[in-house]
């Protein structure tokens, strides 16, 4: 028989134990889920593009800038420096005559302060005393693509490069932008299922970081909002198509049609014009000289002029074109003091056209030497300006650059190449008066200077300024000083002093060294017609457009036939 078993109540003490549990439970699940599932507080718009009222936040590249815009009238302006540093140079603001300018193929735009556009809308308008430029107006110039949110609270802009396409992809379901990549940041914007998404790069420095982070990607809302969803919530990856509607200018250029084979001509003073058949003697391959005929004096656009209709006559009847070279050598001259304002500037501009309209020459050279980097833009805004003027007399726009180096990048010599004719690579100076003792320009100096300046430049364009000069160094007592000597005088001081000469073959030039008597050493380091053939050579190989020499009388006889060999 079997025995029935009674079941155990649980007393009042056991519910409460489960009861107390259950609750324990719930909130460890809770406590759990708060700090590990997703957050659902949303980011201000504000905090993400950090503006409000009528500024404008502006993304660039898809990273938000520093720099904010304006909305006025219904029309976005940019700030004018973040427009000039970033998105295009050419536009040039003068602050102390409020002018702005814009060269064109066919002249100089200048803009005013209540000037407007096509559409009514004033072209720039000032903030805390800044200039700042209506969108429209820098589209018009500009090759980038701006997409503008600016209907609501918070306004923003996107600019960035064209792309040849865009990166989509739709969400599977209602899907949440992260700020950031994981489900405990903020929200940045929710959109519903199916919605298109533009995948963008990542923050520069984001790395891949852990597998986690490799599950996030970042993109872009039609709404204009940016943040991280789930590579998981992403479906039907495609590339869409970007039409960039942008036509840019196009700067003509003109051609010598033929080699450039150039000599400068020293004309310090009026008289020094008679002397042009001395100077030019038996250089048959000449085909332009370059008489150093205008010199800038103060800062108010005055400049001495010392040009001469005959010279140009007697340099055409020698089948050569004229040249004349602008310098900027005078004390009284500081370079982006006289450039910085419009009417200055004009006033240069106008005058040197005159000039040259008087005298009959062919083009303009310019040499300004020892720019300053503050003194860049000026400088770059007066040779637009110039190619401008230069254009509508048809005269060639030529320009001098000192040989490459990291102390003068800074000339810009990609944007001198888009409105020049040609840019003269002064492949010398490698060592000067004030340096230690070495060569004036080395083969290795000389060669290293083109392929620098071809990476800025096309070969077309580039001529390679050749030295007819050296220098004797003297080192005594623990002092290194020099003398600038022609070829001719070079020679003559090495076969008066019995110098022995020995090629160095890594300097491609002969070197030669001698006791000075009083316990000191001098050093040359020969410029002549060994020397030369190699700059030929080197000049040839890279198929630059001419070679230009410095200075006219300077050279030895033999050298012009060696200079020949560039035009066979």
């Amino acid at each position: 028989m079997t025995k029935s078993r009674k079941k155990k109540k649980t007393g009042p003490g056991g519910g409460r134990l489960v009861l107390l549990f259950l609750v324990l439970l719930l909130i460890a699940g809770v406590t759990v889920y708060r700090k590990y599932g997703p957050v659902k507080e949303y980011m201000e718009e504000e905090d993400l593009f950090s503006v409000n009222g009528s500024r404008v936040a502006i993304m660039y590249g898809y990273e938000l800038q520093q720099a904010t815009g304006l909305l006025e009238d219904g029309e976005v302006y940019l700030p004018c420096a973040f427009v000039q540093t970033i998105l295009n140079r050419r536009f040039y603001w003068d602050q102390k005559e409020e002018i702005l300018s814009y060269v064109l193929p066919e002249g100089v735009r200048r803009i005013r302060l209540g000037d407007e556009g096509s559409g009514g809308k004033k072209l720039f308008v000032f903030s805390d005393g800044k200039p700042f430029l209506s969108a429209d107006l820098v589209l018009e110039y500009t090759d980038v693509r701006l997409e503008r949110f600016t209907d609501g609270e918070v306004k923003r802009v996107f600019i960035m490069a064209p792309p040849e396409e865009d990166t989509v992809a739709d969400t599977k379901g209602k899907t949440a932008l992260r700020a950031g990549k994981s489900w405990r940041r903020l929200i940045t914007a929710e959109v519903p299922k199916g919605a298109r998404l533009r995948l963008i790069p990542d923050h520069p420095g984001a790395g891949e970081g852990t597998k986690e982070d490799q599950k996030w990607q970042r993109v872009m809302a039609d709404s204009g909002v940016t943040g991280y969803v789930l590579k998981s919530r992403l479906k039907n990856e495609r590339q869409e198509a970007y039409e960039d509607t942008f036509v840019p200018l196009e700067y003509p250029s003109f051609s010598l049609g033929k080699p450039v084979v150039l000599g400068w001509h020293q004309v310090s003073v009026p008289q020094a014009n008679k002397y042009l058949g001395e100077a030019i003697g038996s250089a048959e391959c000449l085909n332009v000289v370059s008489p150093t005929w205008f010199t800038l004096k103060g800062n108010e656009g005055e400049f001495e002029s010392r040009t001469s209709s005959q010279y140009v006559e007697e340099a055409h009847k020698a089948g050569l074109q004229v040249w004349a070279l602008v310098d900027n050598l005078d004390d009284t001259v500081t370079l982006g003091t006289l450039l910085e304002r419009t009417s200055v500037r004009q006033k240069l501009i106008d005058g040197l056209m005159e000039e040259a309209e008087k005298c009959g020459c062919d083009g303009i050279n310019l040499d300004f030497e020892l720019l300053r980097k503050d003194a860049v833009d000026q400088y770059l805004e007066f040779v637009r300006e110039m190619y401008a003027a230069c254009r509508e007399k048809n005269l060639i726009l030529s320009v001098d650059v000192p040989n490459y180096a990291s102390y003068n990048w800074h000339y810009t010599r990609e944007e001198l190449a888009v409105f020049c004719d040609y840019v003269v690579n002064m492949g010398y100076d490698e060592h000067t008066s004030g340096d230690s003792a070495g060569s004036t320009a080395s083969i290795g100096f000389f060669r290293e200077g083109l392929e620098d300046t071809l990476e800025e430049v096309p070969a077309e364009k580039l001529v390679g300024g050749v030295p007819f000069y050296t220098r004797v160094w003297r080192i005594s007592g623990g002092k290194t000083t020099s003398e600038a000597m022609t070829m001719k005088g070079a020679a003559e001081w090495v076969k008066k002093n019995q110098v022995e000469l020995a090629w160095d073959e890594d300097l491609g030039q002969y070197f030669g060294a001698q006791g000075d008597g009083e316990g000191g050493e001098r050093r040359i380091w020969m410029e002549e017609a060994r020397s030369m053939k190699l700059k030929v050579s080197a000049l040839k190989e890279y198929g630059t457009a001419g070679i230009a020499c410095w200075r006219l009388g300077q050279e030895t006889e033999d050298i012009w036939e060696v200079i020949g060999g560039f035009l066979k």
